[in-house]
């Protein structure tokens, strides 16, 4: 991958940027890599040469790598951090670099920095409880503790004091519980897209057509119908069900607007590799012809 520089930051954010700070060790998929969709994983190995990403787009991945750095430093008894632990499942090496890892008399408490948004902690975030299941199935297999606990600790890069809807987040820092799985459950869904993965593989290797992103992998928006009126810049009410919003048009006098549901990991290309996804560019050419 190629870092640019259009906005002409300072050349040392340039080779902050270009380093290359994150590795998977001798293990075939990181856990990160496992549960990416496998379409967009087999694409950025192909298109690798030819992808570009801009420093001014890396800032909050700069700044992941940088509190790694920092937490080396606060080293602290009876915490474990920054720990890469290595397992073979089905002749295929994974591994995983925890954040956090707290010995307390009852177990491991597992704790996963992120960099994430406010909205992002007021949602059910699948990937998160994914991946911090992961690694307490490596940290029991491989170091057989046991488990107690699985933390997100969320620093909130756009919080705000004056903000109060439910479920906001209380501070800029905010620890999230996720559910603990029963270690079958992720044993089961490692070996899902282990072969996922697998199968993604042969096709490309094969020049197959790679099987397509779900809904889930690309983040779709849902369509919803915002009831509006004349004269009005905002919305009086934006609803998901079409004859409820027809049905609020009709008592405000107003009428009602399609906001169609998007793709939103294709259409921002936070894949990266969207200008080469046949599946992408064919939705892209049938909108335009219709």
């Amino acid at each position: 991958m190629k870092i640019t520089n259009k906005h002409d930051v300072p050349l040392p954010l340039v080779t902050l940027a270009s380093r290359e700070y994150y590795s998977k060790g001798k293990s075939q998929y990181s856990v990160t890599e496992l549960m990416s969709p496998p379409r967009i994983r087999r694409l950025r190995e192909q298109y690798d040469d030819a992808i570009e990403q801009d420093v001014s787009d890396m800032l909050w991945s700069m700044l992941g790598s940088a509190l790694h750095v920092v937490m080396e430093r606060g080293q602290t008894p009876g915490f474990i951090t920054e720990e890469r632990l290595f397992y073979e499942v089905d002749g295929v090496t994974i591994s995983g670099a925890i954040d956090l890892q707290e010995e307390t008399p009852f177990g491991v408490i597992i704790t996963d920095y992120k960099f994430t948004s406010a909205w992002a902690v007021m949602q059910e975030k699948l990937e998160w409880v994914q991946q911090l299941n992961v690694y307490r199935f490596l940290v029991e297999k491989v170091k057989g503790k046991k488990v107690v606990g699985l933390r997100i600790c969320a620093l909130v890069r756009d919080f705000s004091r004056h903000e109060t809807k439910e479920g906001y987040p209380k501070a800029p820092i905010e620890m999230v519980d996720l559910e603990v799985w029963p270690l079958e459950k992720t044993e089961a869904y490692i070996r899902e897209r282990l072969e996922a993965h697998r199968i993604s593989k042969v096709d490309h290797d094969l020049g197959d057509e790679l099987a397509p992103c779900s809904n889930e992998d690309r983040w779709m928006s849902e369509t919803v119908y915002a009831v509006k009126r004349e004269g009005r810049k905002t919305a009086i009410r934006v609803l998901k069900d079409e004859e409820e919003a027809k049905a609020l048009a009709e008592k405000e006098k107003g009428y009602v607007e399609t906001r169609l549901g998007e793709p939103r990991r294709c259409t921002g290309n936070f894949c990266g590799v969207a200008q080469w996804c046949k599946q992408f560019q064919d939705e892209r050419k049938s909108d335009d012809d219709q």
